[in-house]
């Protein structure tokens, strides 16, 4: 081992990570969640060359670096800024440990500069997206999002409000076997770590209402956090289009 991996792997290994992470020099970070297998399932284009995009909620950074190594032009990432503007549910905040949250933007530098990035991070709500400020995407990234949101509505029209080309939204969903096709919610807040916990009609309704004109949906699948088996983890994710 180099001394440049050795000294990166020193740095990584100081952190929680939430996202798995290839780095420089074949390190790789040990995050909550490992996206690599499964990340033809979020309806990513494959090529992004001279596209400006958006990556919402951004934690470690692997959605905005992934849209990078396709080409895109230009990548602004976003995140609150500290714990407290986290949109939690308030009986949880006194449940869970905010590590992952509180050294998100350590994390995102360290990675950005082993990777040799240049994605602009900024620190925003989703809720605070204003086209004024920041113009306007090709392509706006939100994933696992809305499940942490009191208002998922006014999120996607803040989503809405800064896309002139689609919006991929990609959520836990919920099977509710008496209502097949309908747009449901379960809302939770004390005994789940979330809000709402929406069916995929709901998540698309989200989108027609936004107002996108046509969405696609793709295939559910399963994303389990590292090493909880109790939890699956189901997913599906949606694009909206503009116009």
């Amino acid at each position: 081992m180099s001394h440049a991996s050795a000294e990166l792997e020193r740095e990584v290994a100081g952190y929680r990570w939430y996202h798995t992470l290839d780095l420089a020099h074949g390190v790789v970070t040990e995050g909550m969640f490992d996206h690599r297998p499964v990340v033809d399932r979020y309806l990513i284009p494959g090529q992004l060359s001279g596209m400006r995009c958006l990556d919402v909620g951004t934690m470690d950074g692997f959605w905005a670096f992934e849209m990078e190594r396709r080409g895109a032009e230009e990548v602004v990432a976003t995140d609150v800024a500290a714990v407290d503007d986290l949109d939690w549910p308030p009986l949880w905040r006194q449940r869970v440990d905010p590590i992952l949250d509180r050294t998100k933007a350590d994390r995102f530098a360290l990675a950005h500069a082993a990777l040799g990035s240049r994605v602009t991070r900024i620190e925003r709500s989703v809720y605070e997206l204003d086209p004024e400020e920041l113009g306007s995407f090709d392509v706006v990234f939100a994933g696992d999002l809305l499940v942490h949101l009191k208002d998922p509505i006014t999120a996607v029209q803040r989503l809405r409000s800064v896309c002139r080309g689609s919006a991929i939204i990609c959520n836990p969903v919920k099977r509710f076997p008496l209502g097949r096709g309908r747009a449901l919610a379960e809302l939770d807040g004390v005994n789940e770590f979330r809000w709402w916990l929406l069916s995929e009609t709901a998540v698309k309704q989200l989108l027609r209402a936004a107002p996108f004109g046509r969405v696609e949906v793709g295939r559910r699948f399963e994303l389990p956090p590292r090493g909880s088996p109790k939890w699956k983890g189901l997913r599906c994710a949606m694009r909206g289009y503009v116009g």
